[in-house]
């Protein structure tokens, strides 16, 4: 967990600081100093973590040739949730960098580990930077019961083919009038086996695909207020399934665990966040025509809240063995 909340707030940092070095005119002309602050607060986790960097200028006009960290250090980072009355000062520290990094310095970030919201409240931010500079910014965070995925005994294939497998969920509502986003995801978890050694994947399921120019193009949930429910039809479930191995001859290289619902719950801020980005939560991917979004005051990033809830979808062995896959 900890590793994929940091890979989220780094994709974030990469595309805030390429939107401050690519300007549509002159991207070389009246530089500036701008500093970022990205902070996710997650309500499935109680380690959360923060970054702040800073923009820079390179010699010429490609922003990513910079090989200088911009990760500032010696930040006072303090996080305030109303719902308790406390504030939590956010600790430095860093990780090796995966190998391929574009910088070669281990990976710098503040945390804090005791920290799960469990109210619907007002939350907010505050650093403090060594130059004296302030960045700020509130959101709100949310109550989410686990059972707010009705339980009705899901499984694949439904009894009847070519119908839908129907999600279902209890609508969150607010009482501060901010409005919840939601991103329901269907995945079929499955291992590979690779050299005699199994390999844990998963295979998202789209809600429908398109035909295109290269094949037909997935079309997966988008995220969106009030609504209560997310459709799967088990026909393209079934596709999904047939494309794991789609041109391995060995099927039983392939052993079919389950099937999980995720439901994942966001803020405003984030939510404009990730149709400015037309990209997955979980899944950025940089482009340096990125728009611009920040909530921050004083600088730009992201302050937000997001968290996630789950139930687990049997497959029935005999639809797994249909495939030549085998059952978990």
């Amino acid at each position: 967990i900890m590793r994929k909340l940091i890979f989220f707030l780094f994709i974030a940092i990469n595309i805030i600081l390429i939107i401050s070095c690519d300007d549509q005119v002159d991207p070389k002309t009246d530089f500036k100093d701008v500093y970022a602050l990205n902070c996710v607060i997650r309500g499935d986790t109680s380690f959360q973590v923060a970054t702040i960097t800073h923009s820079y200028n390179v010699d010429g006009y490609d922003p990513l040739t910079n090989t200088n960290d911009p990760f500032i250090k010696g930040a006072v980072i303090k996080l305030t949730y109303d719902a308790d009355g406390k504030t939590y000062t956010f600790r430095d520290t860093s990780i090796n960098r995966p190998a391929g990094s574009r910088y070669t310095t281990p990976m710098n970030f503040y945390y804090i580990n005791n920290f799960r919201p469990k109210y619907e409240s007002t939350i907010s931010i505050e650093a403090t930077l060594p130059n004296g500079k302030i960045l700020r910014a509130i959101s709100t965070t949310f109550f989410i019961s686990p059972y707010v995925i009705q339980n009705n005994e899901y499984s694949i294939p439904i009894t009847v083919f070519g119908n839908y497998l129907i999600f279902n969920w209890t609508n969150l509502t607010s009482t501060k009038d901010e409005k919840i986003y939601y991103v329901p995801e269907l995945v079929i978890k499955y291992s590979k086996n690779q050299n005699g050694t199994p390999v844990e994947m998963q295979k998202k399921i789209p809600l429908f695909y398109i035909s295109g120019a290269n094949g037909d193009i997935p079309l997966y949930p988008s995220i969106q207020a009030n609504i209560t429910n997310a459709r799967f039809d088990t026909t393209i479930i079934r596709k999904s399934l047939e494309e794991i191995s789609a041109g391995d001859p060995n099927k039983q290289n392939y052993i079919i665990h389950k099937a999980v619902f995720r439901l994942l719950i966001a803020d405003k801020n984030l939510a404009v966040y990730y149709a400015a980005q037309k990209t997955f939560l979980d899944e950025f991917s940089v482009r340096v025509t990125q728009p611009e979004f920040t909530n921050i005051n004083g600088g730009l990033g992201i302050f937000g809240t997001l968290t996630s809830t789950q139930i687990d979808v049997p497959i029935k062995e005999s639809f797994i063995k249909s495939f030549g896959y085998l059952p978990n």
